[in-house]
């Protein structure tokens, strides 16, 4: 039997392989050659890559890394977020082989490619789902992907979060037009899975935009839901939950942590717990009103990418010309508006009303970030655009398709005469020409491309390929600022940096444990060398630290340093006198010991308690006060007995571990031995084997009570909001997975995932 219709190609038998090819050939890069990389940033190099290396270390050494003892005396890894230990797509690349017992940047590299390669299928998955044919949909899904925030943005815990609203908003389509089945409890399940995998990622803010956006569509579904609406609430309520239940993990750490750090936020000073993120220190984070130019010329912008290019511009405005009675391209129309509205920030009433009436909304403080989801609107927009373009037309279209025709070529006649003029005045520059130029060839090639189909002229596969070369060549102008030469004299600076300094490393590696390390001055080091040489530093490079911690070394930093069992410091001159350099390296850089700094741990026998923080600082700074033979408690809780002690007490570090640390105390008399590691909830205290209270002295450290004689001491980290996230987050999958069987497998969904489609598709 012959099949009629246009012959079919790798679009519409194999979109996925399309989409992977697509990647693999955009990403050539990286995927493809050793040469480039895109962590040439410092956030990445100093930052990102040590957490990695950190956690890559630990996981080869058998240990699921929750306390990170390599940065800021010991901070909690799960807590900060940023680190990704919680979002499970990264493991793997943490248990990837290491190279002489450092990440290999190759696997970092093809880790970054596949993240991309879903953002491209689940955008893929969403368009269809919308109804849009397979080849729009995959090349808004590559849209998607290459291009934009999603493209271009460095950080890969922004990326990891961002890259999940797609498959949110596909089940959320689904949850609504299954609300009166099984099937759409389902989908409510697997939303909220999808929302949890954007809170694992290692950022808040992606979530929160995407949890705006999907609480503006819903309510208006809600809102026009009539007899439904108690079903569609009831729906959301479920997505919500499981949204809780998978990302607590993630979650439950970082509202402990939360609760008890000081946060830098390009204000004044660090935001104190429970601390509102003043407006101000996000004037310079939002998108500039001039950056909206950068939606039709890549790079141009201030702070956020807001591209899209002409490709897909195009066909989002030709869908809200022509398609507007569609309800769909109504809703993703008013949400690119609402996204573009939000993501000005202080520029906008929209967003200043959100972040006073929102709760937790100050925390995302960079709302031109936000511009992911009005790409993620004007590219579903932009797939219902291309198949009503190329598709049977309407009456009225006709003076649509030609004004965008007569758009284009007037981008690129004016783009072409106002670089003639720049050049006539001597102000002809190849950035950002160069970009400008090759944005007026994609006008008027697309107007060709469009124009052919229009007259007939054109095949409807060439009519295809040519968009498709179009939009990759597009999207691909920026890709030169994006990825860097890792020889490159001028932007190869950052990664470097990493191992410049290897033979003060060397010889710091080589000393008796335990002790820690800092520098004269952070900003010559900026990077975590702690992280990645796997040294204890007194200080690094955090988004934010622990607040008791963070109080106590501002008491007085010359004496807090000590206490913390900061051995060595490494600069140009001593910072004190009383430091004897022990090593010189190359550059200039040397090695110096305080030979008076605190061991790990102590012990003392005389407690003084006060009531304020303020009164601990002024005692700690008197000249009379020894830390050596006393210490000091905060609060009223009452104070262990201590006995006035002849003769020297001793304490021994016997194990020093990520997680667990052993000691061995020697006293005649009952004393406190005094840790120098950080006090945060979690960590735990035996002697001899029999659980014991922990105290935190001066508010920030560690203290256990021990009787008169010999005893064995142990501190294991347990933190409860790790084990109950944990808990909860696979009580959410499994809790989805049951409700999968409940409905019958996969065959009853499939069926309900066509009544979906064909119910969005004939709105």
């Amino acid at each position: 039997m012959m099949r009629s219709g246009p012959p079919q190609d790798l679009f519409d038998r194999r979109p996925l392989v399309a989409l992977a090819l697509l990647t693999l050939l955009f990403y050539w890069k990286l995927a493809l050659s050793s040469q480039f990389t895109f962590l040439e940033t410092p956030d990445l190099a100093y930052q990102v890559l040590p957490w990695y290396q950190f956690q890559a270390r630990a996981m080869h050494s058998g240990v699921f890394p929750l306390w990170d003892p390599y940065q800021w005396t010991g901070q909690p890894v799960l807590g900060q977020m940023q680190p990704g230990a919680a979002f499970p797509l990264n493991w793997p690349l943490f248990l990837a082989p290491l190279q002489n017992g450092y990440l290999n940047l190759r696997y970092v590299h093809w880790h970054f490619v596949l993240m991309h390669f879903l953002a491209a299928a689940f955008m893929y998955a969403f368009c269809r789902q919308l109804g849009s044919s397979r080849f729009a949909s995959v090349l808004a899904g590559a849209a998607f992907s290459f291009g934009g925030h999603v493209g271009t943005v460095v950080w890969p815990q922004m990326l990891h979060g961002a890259l999940w609203i797609p498959l949110i908003f596909l089940f959320l389509h689904r949850m609504v037009a299954r609300a009166r089945g099984r099937a759409g409890l389902w989908n409510a399940s697997l939303c909220g899975v999808s929302i949890g995998f954007s809170l694992l990622s290692g950022h808040h803010q992606a979530p929160m935009f995407t949890l705006l956006a999907l609480g503006g569509v819903f309510l208006y579904w809600f809102l026009a839901g009539g007899a439904r609406r108690a079903r569609l609430g009831a729906l959301l309520l479920v997505a919500l939950g499981f949204a809780f239940l998978v990302g607590a993990l993630q979650l439950l750490p970082a509202l402990e942590y939360g609760a008890r750090a000081y946060r830098w936020v390009e204000a004044a000073r660090p935001i104190a717990p429970g601390e509102t993120v003043p407006y101000y220190a996000q004037y310079n984070l939002g998108l500039f009103p001039l950056s909206l130019l950068g939606t039709v010329f890549p790079k141009a912008h201030l702070t956020t990418d807001p591209f899209l290019g002409l490709v897909c511009l195009s066909f989002a405005f030709f869908a809200v010309a022509a398609g507007w009675s569609l309800v769909r391209v109504r809703i993703y129309g008013v949400l690119a508006l609402g996204a573009i509205a939000y993501a000005a920030g202080h520029y906008s009433l929209f967003h200043g009303v959100l972040y006073a009436a929102t709760p937790w909304l100050d925390k995302a403080r960079s709302p031109g970030h936000a511009i992911f989801v009005f790409q993620f609107a004007a590219l579903a927009l932009a797939a219902q655009g291309l198949d009503l373009f190329l598709g049977e037309q309407e009456p009225g279209w006709e003076v649509w398709r030609n004004r965008i025709l007569k758009g284009l070529v007037g981008i690129g006649l004016l783009s072409w005469i106002l670089l003639f003029w720049l050049y006539l005045n001597l102000k002809f520059e190849t950035d950002p020409g160069d970009r400008v130029i090759l944005s007026s060839l994609v006008a008027f090639l697309l107007a060709a491309v469009l124009y052919g189909h229009h007259r007939g002229r054109l095949t409807r596969g060439t009519v295809r390929l040519g968009l498709l070369l179009l939009l990759v060549f597009e999207l691909g102008i920026p890709s030169y600022f994006f990825f860097s030469h890792r020889e490159d004299p001028k932007r190869a600076t950052h990664l470097k940096r990493l191992a410049e300094r290897a033979d003060v490393m060397r010889f710091l590696r080589a000393q008796p444990r335990p002790f820690r390390f800092d520098v004269s001055s952070p900003a010559d080091w900026p990077a975590n060398l702690g992280d990645w040489e796997g040294l204890e530093a007194t200080r690094g490079y955090l988004a934010s630290v622990s607040d008791k911690l963070y109080e106590f070394s501002g008491w007085d930093w010359g004496r807090s340093s000590l206490l913390l069992n900061t051995v060595y410091v490494v600069g140009r001159a001593p910072a004190r006198p009383e430091q004897r350099e022990v090593f010189q390296g190359a550059g200039g850089w040397r090695v110096f010991r305080n030979d008076d700094a605190f061991p790990r741990a102590w012990m003392v026998h005389r407690v003084r308690q006060v009531r304020q923080a303020s009164q601990a600082a002024e005692l700690f700074r008197s000249p009379e006060f020894d830390a050596r033979r006393e210490t000091v408690l905060i609060g009223d809780s009452p104070a262990p007995r201590l006995e006035p002690c002849q003769g020297e007490s001793q304490v021994e570090i016997t194990w020093h571990g990520l997680h667990r640390i052993r000691a061995r105390s020697r006293a005649r008399c009952a004393g406190l031995v005094v840790f120098g590691e950080p006090a945060f909830p979690g960590w735990q205290a035996m002697v001899d084997g029999a659980p014991a209270q922990l105290y935190a002295p001066f508010g920030a450290l560690r203290g256990v009570a021990t009787p008169a004689g010999e005893h064995a001491i142990e501190l294991v980290y347990r933190p409860r909001s790790v084990y109950w996230g944990a808990a909860l987050s696979m009580l959410g999958l499994l809790g989805c997975a049951a409700l999968g069987v409940w409905c019958r497998g996969w065959g009853e969904e499939a069926s309900a995932a066509r009544d979906s489609s064909a119910a969005v598709a004939s709105r």
